[in-house]
């Protein structure tokens, strides 16, 4: 039987513990946590709840659980997805996108990119009846009919939307040009160029921002590769990275580059 750790509404752990299928007592919270996994043209791998499960049967969902006394997120995760799915995770590569609560559940959510051949999957019969690689668009569909699990997408769309663009040439129009001052706080000097996406809706509801690296000249548009995103953890905007198409760059490097702004904010680097 599984025992969970029952937390406060900050999710931090009381000291008490639950056995799984127990009431959870009203203002109280366990933990759970998801697995977003996406390929390299970019659709996410979703499976459908067996018939079996006693909450949201016969839904699609990411791969997910909850988190046993004495373990990780992280441990969760490799565990659910190899029990689930057979699948080993790269777990170097995952990153946590998001930490949230929803109904009586707080959750870690992560993102890893990796290929998965459907053929290798063997499914655990009592949790998952089939699983698919699904685009973008069938997600946000399956999830405004109700047939995707409830209060998962909404945290995450935001940030797969935007690693998206990972791959694409893109053309940016500069409004922050190399050496100039934030609008707001003139003492905070651009050391990129500094643009946006135009015709793109980001998770402020503005367009997508991008850094344009590469380019020691102030600019005013620009036609380059993104090669990663910065999602940051604390704020609803993820940027893009632009670079020349010839152009490589580590994600140590990117921080770097970058750390004139994003270190006013906790965020990660997706490549």
């Amino acid at each position: 039987m599984e025992i969970w750790d029952i937390l406060d509404e900050n999710g931090n752990k009381t000291g008490k513990t639950i056995q799984k299928g127990e009431m959870i007592p009203e203002g109280y919270y366990h933990m759970g946590a998801d697995i977003w996994i996406i390929d390299s043209r970019n659709n996410i791998l979703i499976q459908k709840r067996s018939p079996q499960k006693k909450q949201s049967p016969n839904v699609w969902a990411m791969t997910g659980g909850s988190v046993i006394k004495g373990e990780t997120t992280l441990e969760t995760i490799e565990r659910e997805t190899f029990e689930e799915l057979g699948i080993k995770l790269n777990m170097k590569d995952i990153k946590l996108v998001n930490h949230y609560k929803t109904g009586r559940v707080w959750i870690d959510s992560y993102l890893i990119k990796q290929e998965v051949d459907i053929k290798d999957i063997v499914m655990q019969e009592e949790e998952v009846s089939d699983v698919k690689w699904a685009a973008y668009e069938e997600i946000e569909e399956l999830n405004s009919n109700e047939n995707f699990l409830h209060n998962r997408w909404d945290y995450v769309k935001n940030v797969i939307n935007s690693i998206s663009y990972i791959g694409k040439e893109l053309e940016i129009n500069v409004d922050r040009p190399l050496g100039s001052s934030h609008p707001q706080y003139q003492d905070h000097i651009y050391k990129t160029n500094y643009g946006f996406v135009p015709n793109t809706i980001s998770g402020d509801g503005e367009e997508i921002d991008c850094y344009i690296l590469g380019e020691d000249k102030p600019i005013k548009k620009y036609k380059g590769k993104c090669i990663a995103v910065i999602h940051r953890l604390n704020d609803n905007e993820d940027k893009l990275i632009i670079a020349p198409n010839n152009k490589k760059y580590t994600e140590k490097e990117i921080k770097e580059i970058t750390n004139f702004q994003e270190k006013y904010f906790k965020s990660v680097i997706i490549m």
